[in-house]
């Protein structure tokens, strides 16, 4: 499982111009949002010089997941400049917060225009169909040749979290007004949030898919995990095409017998390491893979339980389009 946390930085692109003088470096343009004004009440974000950076990452994702419409970051005696490259990370990886005005202790977060969807039905359906290409494309890389660029499965990840975020932002607003939009908040969100936790697994299997494909494993056992692979991913599209709960407990069976089945074949697969067959390093790598399956499908049961209870929005119609099959054995999409 990539299991990467929320507060997980990557190497920012450039660094902000850390000179207090309440002006905004070069990386880093205002684009006209200097004279937004500031809400005097809103939370400020305090960060601590010993802090390390994931965690001013965490404290800005919680305060724009929650909904806020600016963000404070105050430093003192003034912004450093690791500070500034988290805050630069952070707006790139997120929507319609920009920095706005900017002293020599502190930087205000504001929104360059209200975040708000009222009709999930595209957003969803979108989300859905990026999460589903995204484990199809590491699908496809174990038969592909490799490529040197380590951090190309973060970055494909992050645009994924972009949009998650986004729409739980926008839940915790519908939430924040009252507004009967949604019927259940807290059901869209598993959706939500599930989906994201999905793609996570896809980072992993893009990681670790290359390497298999190039050690020597046991006679079929790169056949087999990447079908329970195929199989994971049906299972994933027959819940995103049952919005209105038709068929889940059929799904939620489905579901606890790949569980099963690939608990099976671990067990099955993996003492070949105890035996010289498979090297230590090999092992490894192919229980991460068991594990990200597993951890889709666990998490594709968890959004067939929410639709059992019952269709999310009062008419649902966030069902995917048929997709394009996956691609045979080897071959790059």
């Amino acid at each position: 499982m990539s299991n990467r946390s929320r507060g997980r930085t990557s190497a920012p692109t450039a660094a902000l111009s850390a000179e207090g003088d309440g002006t905004v470096g070069p990386a880093f343009p205002a684009r006209g949002t200097d004279d937004a004004p500031s809400r005097p009440n809103e939370p400020a974000t305090t960060v601590r010089a010993s802090e390390p950076p994931e965690h001013l990452f965490r404290h800005l994702l919680s305060r724009y997941l929650a909904g806020a419409g600016s963000i404070v970051v105050i430093q003192e005696p003034r912004l450093s400049p690791r500070t500034l490259e988290v805050v630069e990370e952070f707006c790139r990886r997120t929507r319609e917060l920009e920095p706005g005005r900017r002293v020599g202790h502190r930087v205000e977060l504001v929104e360059t225009r209200p975040s708000q969807v009222l009709d999930l039905d595209a957003p969803l359906q979108h989300l859905g169909e990026a999460v589903l290409q995204f484990h199809r494309e590491a699908h496809a890389s174990w038969g592909a040749i490799a490529f040197d660029d380590e951090g190309y499965w973060a970055r494909r990840d992050d645009e994924i979290d972009r949009e998650a975020w986004y729409l739980e932002r926008c839940l915790s607003r519908l939430g924040s007004t009252g507004s009967g939009v949604l019927s259940n908040l807290p059901r869209a969100w598993t959706i939500i949030r599930s989906l994201e936790r999905i793609a996570d697994h896809a980072v992993t299997l893009g990681e670790v898919g290359v390497r298999l494909a190039d050690r020597r494993l046991p006679e079929g056992m790169l056949r087999e995990l990447r079908q329970f692979h195929v199989q994971a991913l049906e299972h994933l599209e027959a819940v995103l095409r049952s919005p209105d709960g038709s068929g889940a407990n059929d799904l939620l069976d489905v579901g606890e017998a790949l569980i099963a089945g690939g608990r099976a074949l671990s067990e099955r697969l993996l003492p070949a390491v105890g035996d010289g067959t498979m090297a230590p390093a090999t092992a490894a790598a192919v229980a991460r893979a068991f594990e990200a399956i597993l951890r889709t499908v666990a998490y594709s049961q968890d959004m067939a339980q929410v639709l059992l209870e019952g269709p999310v929005r009062s008419a649902p119609r966030w069902a995917l389009e048929v997709l394009p099959a996956l691609p045979p054995e080897g071959v790059t999409p």
